[in-house]
């Protein structure tokens, strides 16, 4: 069933969503699509509390068009669980649109759990093999007060910890890439003189990290 609704009646529930994000250049990339007269496939949407299941990237696109007042097709579906809702999220995000990053996919493997889905049913939804699955949940995952927590490559030296309160937030405020890439800049801004040392904020990072690598020397690390 087909149907035309306003942008303001729909819910984005980031708790079924299968993203970390929403991507900001997609967004502005459907955008511009809109604006070049291009029509969407229509999002899906849960029949009864109009939550997205599939779209968020193109709501905002419709929003920052047209505003909130813009209607857009949607697909209603009846869903009998949150569980049932979360595998078609998961299963449509995965087949079409932006690709799931490893870590969307860790976030993804993490909610199924507290679904209970069965490995074979988050594993066919994700499109990877069962031996990739079980790799994924010996290196990718830690926990934080009892719960299974998707690590970033940022943090996956923390994979099976028990995580502390700092780390949980570290993980959170992660980049994608693992720690050397970032090390690796702020070495190659430094060699090749290319640090805007008139930027305040930039010098005071420096200074920063110039500090806590003292104390990290001075204790042996």
């Amino acid at each position: 069933m087909i149907k035309r609704i306003k942008v303001a009646e729909l819910l984005l529930d980031y708790v079924l969503y299968p993203r970390e994000r929403i991507d900001s250049c997609n967004v502005r990339q459907i955008a511009e699509a809109l604006r070049a007269g291009v029509e969407l496939p229509p999002i899906v949407v849960d029949k009864k509390s109009l939550r997205v299941v599939d779209g968020f990237h193109r709501v905002r696109a419709y929003q920052r068009v047209y505003g909130a007042v813009a209607e857009i097709p949607a697909e209603l579906m009846t869903y009998k669980t949150d569980a049932a809702m979360f595998c078609d999220a998961v299963r449509l995000n995965a087949r079409h649109g932006k690709q799931l990053s490893t870590y969307d996919q860790a976030r993804c493997i993490a909610k199924a759990e507290t679904y209970s889905l069965e490995p074979e049913v988050i594993s066919s939804l994700l499109n990877m093999t069962i031996k990739r699955f079980s790799e994924m949940k010996m290196t990718k995952f830690a926990t934080y007060k009892n719960e299974m927590v998707a690590l970033k490559n940022t943090s996956a030296h923390l994979s099976g910890k028990d995580l502390t309160d700092g780390e949980a937030e570290y993980n959170a405020r992660a980049g994608g890439m693992n720690q050397t890439f970032y090390i690796n800049q702020v070495i190659a801004m430094l060699e090749t003189d290319t640090v805007n040392w008139d930027n305040q904020n930039v010098t005071n990072a420096i200074k920063k990290l110039y500090d806590l690598l003292g104390k990290a020397m001075m204790v042996g690390v």
